[in-house]
């Protein structure tokens, strides 16, 4: 019996999203979402099928950021951009991760718990995942 695959990949494509204290980000442009387990209302990955999963999150921003990757309600990975960089200078972030998930495990950007922070759009920012395996 084959193994249902599990893939989604979305980003912010209309306009730079101000992002309030603790807001999860919710990106506005679905390229695949295999298994549907992506909800672009909410910009939260149920897990449809156990096994160990690759996340990628990756941000753009003028301005100071952090965002954090959560697995349920623990945070698992963290992003940042300081304010001591060049002002006008745009800075691009990343992170990827390897978790094992249960299914109905639930996945989520959410900016840092203390600030507001600002993502930019036009494909920069963006979060992916895959099944491995």
């Amino acid at each position: 019996m084959r193994t249902k695959g599990v893939s989604f990949s979305v980003n912010l494509r209309a306009k730079e999203l101000k992002l309030g204290v603790g807001q999860t980000v919710i990106y506005d442009e679905v390229l695949t979402n295999e298994g549907n387990g992506y909800d672009d209302r909410t910009g939260v990955l149920t897990c449809p099928v156990a096994g160990d999963y690759i996340f990628v999150v990756d941000a753009l921003s003028l301005r100071p950021v952090s965002l954090h990757l959560y697995l349920n309600k623990a945070k698992v990975a963290s992003l940042h951009i300081s304010a001591n960089h060049a002002s006008g200078t745009y800075l691009q972030i990343s992170r990827t991760v390897v978790l094992t998930l249960k299914k109905g495990d639930h996945v989520k950007v959410v900016n840092d718990p203390t600030s507001t922070g600002t993502v930019y759009h036009l494909g920069y920012s963006g979060f992916s995942g895959a099944k491995l395996s």
